[in-house]
């Protein structure tokens, strides 16, 4: 067999799987892309017993690739938008080398320009691991779903946010609480900012929405909100509608128009999408020959994102490969985006109020004004049992979200309000 030459950068936690799963598969993944697989060097800052790798180079400092040449294909496994990660990876296109990422960070940043270079050096670029880990979702997007035209994708993205939102309500317990026993447990980082706001899940809707609609990656034109104000009671009200909240990404196109929202939302608890829960992923991709593919699986961790990886290095590998089945989006049309004001459908209220007269219908007078249709109104007991304030609840028909963003002007500014209403809004999947 011809060597396939690989240089790994970073060996944390996906960098550690993927050299676990070459040790267990190697001979079967070399048997399938009739390669023999030698990794001739690693960057690593942290010193490892690199068992069975006395040949390989080791490097503890990733830029040390910038003066190495012997491989074929570089895995980043660093992470980060910017600094060693983006001077590695073009280092390494412009040497005319294949490059495997699971940067979604850098991707979403600088995709556009390093797709772009790729193609123009004639290498590849793969990237599936940038997006919900385990799943192939790059893969079914790219290739699956060739002879269908996808509509929408709303996903569940983010496996640390999930589980917060899941074993909150599971619990009773706060956010705070909850984000601590995540970071105990592994399922948060130590710093978990972009999880909770919501930028990671962003980093892969962006992805995903450029190879879906043939658009340029586009970070910056995508609406985020995170859970990072999200309350118990909430969570509560919503499930005694019917509903669970979670951390959506939500893609879809309407003529030339690209909606890319991020936010939490009440969905069906009924719905595939509401019954993903703890740290899973899921995502329902709506096309217009299949109506709904939904897929859910481990959305992180070191074997599954290293799988990912592996699966990108036996795609690129293949002699009949084809270059047409792995996007370079950075040469592809630019469309308009959708802002969050020109939303239109379903949302939910919480208004904590005096429990005085007219209150119900001072607010029902406002929501009129403003043209929202009332779908369900509760008074609930106050959670703190203090009986001079109740919570009103109400769930909306389709409505504008600038209009809903007026009437809550109007509601917070009432003399019977006791706190700023809280909104959320309310997706079907």
């Amino acid at each position: 067999m011809d060597d396939l030459k690989i240089a790994i950068a970073g060996v944390g936690t996906v960098g550690n799987g993927v050299l676990i799963l070459l040790r267990k598969n190697r001979k079967k993944i070399e048997k399938k892309i009739g390669r023999k697989i030698k990794i001739t060097a690693i960057a690593s800052r942290k010193s490892r017993d690199f068992k069975g790798l006395k040949k390989t180079k080791i490097f503890s400092d990733a830029n040390s690739f910038l003066n190495f040449s012997d491989y074929d294909l570089l895995l980043e496994l660093i992470g980060g938008s910017d600094g060693v990660a983006k001077e590695i990876i073009i280092d390494a296109l412009k040497k005319k080398k294949h490059v495997i990422t699971a940067n979604k960070a850098l991707l979403s940043k600088h995709g556009n320009y390093i797709l772009k270079l790729a193609d123009s050096q004639n290498v590849l670029v793969g990237y599936e691991a940038s997006v919900a880990g385990g799943i192939p979702i790059i893969t079914v997007i790219n290739n699956f779903l060739v002879s269908n035209t996808i509509k929408k994708i709303s996903g569940i993205l983010n496996g640390t946010s999930n589980y917060i939102l899941s074993k909150m309500l599971e619990t009773k317990k706060d956010f705070k609480t909850i984000l601590n026993d995540a970071k105990a447990y592994g399922y948060a980082e130590a710093d978990p900012s972009f999880d909770i706001n919501g930028m990671d899940t962003a980093h892969k809707l962006s992805i995903m929405s450029s190879i879906s609609f043939n658009n340029k990656i586009d970070f910056d034109k995508v609406f985020v909100s995170g859970i990072e104000n999200i309350q118990y009671t909430d969570l509560k009200y919503a499930d005694e509608l019917g509903f669970k909240i979670k951390l959506l990404g939500i893609t879809k196109i309407v003529k030339s128009k690209v909606m890319q929202f991020v936010y939490p939302a009440l969905v069906n608890k009924e719905s595939l999408l509401g019954k993903v829960d703890n740290v899973f992923n899921g995502i329902m991709i709506e096309t217009d020959s299949s109506k709904k593919f939904f897929f859910q699986g481990e959305g992180a961790g070191a074997l599954p994102t290293a799988t990912s990886v592996l699966s990108d290095l036996e795609r690129i590998s293949l002699t009949n490969y084809s270059k047409k089945n792995y996007k370079n989006t950075g040469i592809l049309a630019i469309k308009d985006y959708f802002k969050i004001d020109e939303r239109y459908g379903s949302y939910y209220f919480r208004i904590k109020t005096f429990d005085v007269a007219g209150v119900i219908a001072d607010i029902s007078k406002i929501l009129k004004k403003y043209n929202i249709s009332i779908k369900s109104l509760y008074q609930k007991e106050n959670a703190e049992k203090n009986y001079n304030e109740v919570d009103i609840v109400i769930t909306t028909h389709n409505c504008e979200e600038k209009n809903v963003c007026k009437a809550t002007n109007q509601i917070n500014k009432l003399n019977s309000t006791k706190e700023r209403v809280v909104i959320y809004r309310v997706e079907i999947t």
